[in-house]
Order: structure tokens, then sequence, then C-alpha cells
């Protein structure tokens, strides 16, 4: 397996990221107390940030799965960028190669290369120059995605950070709008969307397909917005929904569906119900027939009676 280049500047960006949440948000409360300004601003940009990568970069601009009003591209591509987790055209080649070749070396966050690679070890590395990037033709069509990926640095900048400081000093509270609003909140949405490839790779249940090692997990949909439905996900990629049932929490979903009511987005896409429900009963009769299967230990003791 070949051992790629360090990455430097992600290292830096995650480390300097890090070291301002892990020191500034218990100097910011020893001295300053916590604010509702703050604690409000954190919050907010937290959900609105997942969000937008759970809807923009994931579902629509990696999957195509529903079509949006250019505004809500503009506000996806926007809010996205100030993830830090680079233009909306890298993110949806690196997860489209991800979908194509699950679990292989080629897949740029293989969990069969370790949990630690998975979840944030491959960010630590550079692109393999021997792999060839996903086709992403439609999105270089697209004006909007361009836009961001010509100015990815200064859309996140103030997004990720000069939005949240604005916010404080508006509401009173700039070091809270740094520390918890810019910093805190990206080390959450980091590990919330770096655990959709590890956790969601190796904890929780695979109901509809074992193709690939992915899996559904409630605990991983919790801290993701829904993302969590891993394994109905890469068996219909195309579904705007990952929690495919009522009761699944997918907020996501959820939201994309009451825009949908507004015509801010439009053609949300569905996997055929036959079809979802046929690979469910595929897997239930493939867990059935390995529970009836007899195991070898009986032959082995028969042959050498």
């Amino acid at each position: 397996m070949k051992t790629l280049p360090l990455d430097w500047r992600n290292i830096i960006l995650l480390a300097t990221v890090h070291i301002a949440a892990a020191a500034g948000l218990p100097l910011y409360l020893a001295l300053h107390g916590p604010t509702w300004a703050g604690l409000i601003i954190g919050l907010s940009l937290t959900g609105l940030t997942i969000f937008s990568i759970s809807a923009g970069y994931h579902r629509l601009f990696s999957h195509r799965t529903y079509e949006a009003h250019p505004w809500v591209r503009f506000v996806l591509l926007t809010l996205g960028a100030g993830a830090f987790q680079n233009s909306a055209l890298a993110w949806a080649a690196d997860h489209r190669r991800h979908h194509a070749l699950p679990d292989t070396e080629d897949d740029p966050y293989s969990v069969n290369r370790g949990f630690w690679y998975s979840h944030v070890g491959w960010v630590l590395r550079q692109a393999d120059p021997d792999v060839k990037p996903a086709p992403v033709g439609d999105l270089e069509r697209d004006p909007l995605v361009r836009w961001q990926q010509r100015y990815y640095t200064l859309i996140g900048v103030a997004s990720g950070v000069a939005l949240p400081v604005a916010l404080g000093f508006l509401f009173g509270d700039p070091w809270g709008g740094f520390v918890i609003g810019a910093a805190t909140r990206l080390v959450v949405v980091y590990h919330a969307t770096f655990s959709i490839n590890s956790f969601a790779h190796i904890l929780g249940r695979q109901p509809y397909s074992d193709n690939s090692s992915a899996r559904d997990s409630f605990f991983t949909a919790v801290i993701s917005m829904g993302e969590g439905y891993h394994n109905f996900h890469h068996t219909f990629p195309a579904d705007y929904r990952n929690g495919v049932r009522a009761h699944q929490f997918d907020p996501t979903k959820w939201v994309l569906r009451a825009l949908a009511l507004t015509g801010a987005v439009k053609n949300l896409r569905r996997a055929p119900p036959a079809a979802v429900v046929r690979a469910r009963q595929r897997m239930d009769q493939r867990r059935l027939a390995a529970r009836r299967r007899p195991s070898a230990a009986p032959d082995r003791m028969e042959s050498d009676a």
C-alpha cells in the first residue's frame, strides 16, 4: 500500500482549529462566562454548516438527488465553504470515487485502512496523483460551483470566521462568536462529517446490502443530521433521503421536504419502494440462510468417526 506525502496545509489547518477550540473554550468560559449570544451563534451556525454539507455538498452536488433554486445553491455553497472541507467540486469528486470504489485502495477514505485513516488520516495525506479523479463535468458547468471553486478560501474565511465574529459583535459577545461560533463549531463539524467515513462503516446494521462496509446507525445519524443511514445510502445513492423510514432521524430530509413546499427545491428523487423492499427481503433471506447453514464442525466430527 502506497504511503503518500503529508499534506502540511491540511495538517496546519486542523491543528490550528483544534488548538483554538481546546485552549480558547475553557479560557473563554473562565474569563468571560457563557452567554446566550455565544451559545445561540455556535449552535445555529453548527447546524447550518452541517446542513450545508449534508444537503449541499453531499446530497445535491455529489449525488444530484434533487434540484435547487440558485439562491439555495448559493447559500449551501457559501456555508459549505465555511466548513473548510475543500470546494464542493473537489469534495464531490472524492465522494463519487468513494461510491464507485468502496473499500478498495482507490477509495480515498477506505475503512479497510483502519479507523484512524478513514476518520481523518486520509485528510492529512496528499491525493494520490496516480488515481484518476471521479468525473464532475456536471459541476464544472454550474456557474455557482465554479464561482465557489475560484474564491473558495475567501468565501470560507468570510462565512466560517468573519460571519460568527460579526454576529458576536452585533450581539455583544465577539469572543463567543470566534471561540464557539468559529473554532468550536469547526471541530464539531469536522468530526460529524468524518464520522460518516469511519463510524458509519464499522457500527450498525446492513439491512439493504453487504456489497460494501457501509452501515445504518442511529448514533451517526444524530451527530450528522441524518447521514448515518449509510447502508441505505450506499445501496440507493440517488435517493434524497438517508433515513428512508418515517421514524428514522434525518433532519436534512425533513428540511428538504419543507423547502420543496415553497418551490425552493424540486424533483426530490426517491428509490422505487419495490426496490427498497426487495433489497431488505434479499438481505433477510441471506441472513436466514446463513443461520440455517450447518456448521463445518459436525461434518468434521462425522468424517473422523
